[in-house]
């Protein structure tokens, strides 16, 4: 009998996305899915929707708020042996979840992953930037390490790129419901470290549709979101800590705290402070990040980040 594969997809006023994203899942080649949507307290329609698309989805609100509490309810309500977490606006290629169920059952201690396609509103012009740092290994912590810039180079996988394994979400633990933004990094950063292999798919892909409104959780910056930027990248330094007097756990996570405490600056001078001490007491990182276009980069030449990170904030302030 086919292994079962549970959908797990949050939903908060996706309206305008719900219809193709359950399309690209009914549309799987893998028919031995469960679909389970949880609705984070919708106003836009979408749970009314929901519950007239299809009697082959469940429906459920959610208990709390969040997507991470959604998610954590979705697969509470889950039976499915691999988990596929999907994001309501996101897509999936015809054949993603066939292709890495059979690369999971044939090494049972794994975690799937595939690229992720990157677009705003048409799939044909959306770009592929992960390609350097997928690959098939049986060290999944440097795997990690790799991935949030070991080499130098940061890159992320997108929630939807990865099929889990039941028993890895199991060994990890929930989602963090406290967290406001890198709740996916963290959460796979366990699930991650609990695997004996990453296994690479090729020729599938995830579909990432951003907004240009900015209103991806990625996007977004208040202190609350800081403030989770610099928990979730404790929790990751915690979990790779076998790993701490490495060059690459170092170089990594020195750059994961220059990077908040780039972004953090003006606004949040404290936690800026806080991750650029962080970062040092790694031995500090060369990673120079772009922070505009051709003038704010002349100024961060010439005078340093700080003045090119004030810079770019009145010049939004002003815009605004």
């Amino acid at each position: 009998m086919l292994p079962k594969v549970s959908v797990i997809i949050p939903c908060f006023n996706s309206m305008p996305f719900l219809k193709e994203t359950l399309e690209s899942v009914m549309a799987q080649s893998y028919s031995h899915l469960e679909i389970i949507v949880i609705d984070d307290h919708s106003t836009d329609g979408s749970h009314e929707y929901l519950t007239t698309f299809s009697k082959d989805i469940i429906v459920r609100k959610n208990k709390g708020k969040g997507a991470c509490t959604a998610r954590n309810y979705g697969y509470e309500l889950s039976r499915g042996d691999y988990i596929q977490y999907l994001d309501a606006d996101d897509l999936l290629s015809h054949q993603k979840i066939e292709a890495q169920v059979e690369a999971l059952r044939q090494h049972q201690a794994g975690i799937a992953v595939c690229n992720t396609m990157h677009f705003y509103d048409k799939i044909i012009d959306g770009k592929i930037t992960d390609t350097d740092y997928l690959f098939t290994t049986d060290d999944p912590k440097s795997f990690l390490l790799n991935l949030y810039g070991a080499n130098g180079f940061p890159n992320m996988v997108q929630t939807s790129a990865w099929l889990t394994p039941r028993n890895l979400v199991e060994k990890a633990g929930p989602w963090d419901e406290n967290l406001s933004k890198d709740q996916d990094g963290e959460f796979f950063c366990r699930v991650v470290s609990h695997a004996n292999q990453v296994i690479y798919v090729p020729n599938i892909l995830n579909y990432y549709r951003k907004h240009i409104s900015g209103q991806n959780i990625a996007n977004q910056k208040r202190r609350i979101h800081v403030e989770s930027q610099l928990k979730a990248v404790d929790s990751k330094v915690d979990q790779l800590k076998s790993l701490k007097h490495t060059k690459a756990y170092k170089a990594a996570f020195a750059l994961q705290y220059k990077w908040i405490a780039i972004d953090a600056y003006p606004e949040f001078k404290d936690l800026s402070k806080k991750a650029w001490i962080a970062s040092e007491s790694l031995g500090g990182s060369n990673y120079s990040p772009v922070l505009g276009g051709a003038i704010i980069e002349t100024i961060k030449s010439v005078f340093g980040w700080r003045t090119a990170r004030v810079s770019s904030y009145w010049i939004h302030k002003i815009k605004s």
